[in-house]
């Protein structure tokens, strides 16, 4: 049975062609443009006559105080001064009496020696810093001064240059921050974040620094602060606040549990000296504690209002301090015995 679709058979497809839409016309006097003579460039703006012997505000002025000094003095047959250079305050003085009488006491002494025969522009006394016969025995030996040597300071040098040997190598640097809010600022880093802990040890410093004066600070007993200021002044500058707070509750020592002194398993406790740095971080540690106990939501509130407690003698970081001194000096009989044990 033959297929039903023939494949070599041409068909014919019927295509239907798009309509023309019939385009819009125009007038052809809506495209006529407007007569040269009606535009507006061509009309010429009205001018109004002006007086040739008009004159401004600005076109006739008195002549300057100088010009017609020097006009009347020329009219009379005087030497006019010279009014490139202006006049020298001197003859003013000499020819106002009432201005002479006012003057500063400076011009009275100048026109005074003036007057004595020292001639004007000339000093009673030398600025130069060698004399001209000093300076006539100087010579120049290719690009070196020859002359110029002073024996007690040295080839080159006109006084002794200072003793650098007592100098330690880091003394001519300048550190940029304080050192105590370095320290702080290191101790508030989280996960090496620095700027963020530096951007809160900077609102530490504005709520330190609008915060009232210190009510009822510790001036008794052993809760004294290591500063010199008075109290009332605290806030004004507040470096000197977390200063005052860091070193005021830093333990002078530490308590070192050593095994094997007794000759048994037991430890012993010995108080072993503490520097400055090594303090100030132990009294950071102690107020960071106590300031994650307080109930406000920022850091930098709670580590701000701490500090105030530590100035004001209600922190924590006190007892801590007191409790460490207190058993350093009754273990202070363990430090010979530490002693003996290493002989």
């Amino acid at each position: 049975m033959p297929p039903r679709l023939h494949l070599f058979t041409a068909r014919s497809v019927a295509f239907r062609t798009k309509p023309s839409i019939p385009q819009k016309r125009f007038a052809p006097g809506l495209l006529q443009h407007r007569a040269a003579s009606d535009h507006a460039s061509s009309k010429k703006a009205a001018t109004t006559p002006v007086d040739p012997d008009f004159k401004g505000p600005n076109m006739d002025q008195l002549p300057h105080v100088s010009e017609e000094q020097a006009a009347l003095d020329k009219s009379m047959g005087e030497t006019p001064p010279d009014i490139e250079q202006g006049t020298p305050v001197e003859e003013i003085l000499k020819r106002d009496r009432d201005a002479l009488e006012k003057a500063p006491e400076v011009l009275k002494q100048a026109l005074k020696n003036n007057q004595s025969g020292n001639p004007s522009g000339t000093r009673s006394y030398s600025t130069t810093a060698r004399r001209p016969a000093d300076l006539a025995k100087v010579d120049f030996v290719e690009t070196q001064a020859v002359g110029l040597e002073y024996p007690d300071a040295g080839l080159g040098h006109k006084f002794p240059l200072p003793d650098m040997t007592q100098w330690n190598r880091m003394d001519n640097f300048k550190r940029r921050y304080d050192p105590v809010l370095n320290q702080l600022t290191k101790m508030l880093m989280r996960h090496g974040k620095l700027s963020r802990a530096q951007s809160t040890m900077d609102d530490i410093l504005d709520i330190l620094r609008t915060a009232p004066k210190p009510q009822g600070s510790a001036l008794a007993g052993d809760r004294s602060l290591a500063t010199v200021l008075p109290h009332e002044t605290l806030p004004l500058s507040p470096v000197q606040y977390i200063t005052t707070a860091i070193d005021s509750v830093a333990p002078l020592v530490k308590i070192r549990q050593q095994k094997g002194v007794l000759g048994g398993g037991a430890s012993l406790p010995i108080p072993v000296p503490l520097n400055m740095k090594q303090r100030r971080r132990t009294a950071i540690k102690w107020i960071l504690t106590s300031a994650d106990n307080r109930k406000e939501t920022k850091l930098a509130e709670r580590v701000a209002k701490e500090m105030i407690n530590v100035v004001e003698g209600r922190s924590g970081a006190w007892d801590r301090r007191g409790m460490v001194h207190k058993l350093s000096i009754s273990a202070r009989a363990n430090v010979r015995r530490s002693m003996q044990r290493r002989r």
